[in-house]
């Protein structure tokens, strides 16, 4: 419970480096790249559990929350082709990147634990 309030708080930063990468770069590099952002994140707050990926779910769902926030704008605010062109795309890079890391976190302590 305790890794709940830097999980959010390195949720939150996603969305300046959604905003300046994307505006940059494009949607598909932002997107990219905040997959990989989730990916470490999730691994670092998640590293040596062994079930990782079953039982760190506020932290996931914490670190994810920001996205989920913006992704609820974006279906009320912005018309259905933005939506799914951009919300689905953060949907999928920050929960999949995120399950992705504690996966990993999860296979690391595994075979350490061996």
């Amino acid at each position: 419970m305790r890794k709940l309030l830097p999980a959010f708080g390195l949720g939150f930063l996603v969305f300046f480096l959604f905003m300046f990468v994307g505006e940059t770069a494009g949607l598909i590099a932002a997107l990219v790249l905040m997959a990989v952002y989730f990916s470490i994140c999730q691994f670092l707050l998640s590293r040596g559990k062994i079930d990782a990926y079953r039982k760190d779910w506020p932290i996931m769902l914490a670190l994810d929350a920001t996205v989920f926030v913006l992704v609820t704008i974006i279906a009320l605010v912005e018309k259905r082709e933005v939506f799914l062109s951009q919300g689905l795309g953060l949907l999928l890079s920050s929960c999949g990147g995120t399950y992705a890391g504690a996966v990993v976190a999860s296979l690391i302590a595994r075979r350490k634990a061996m």
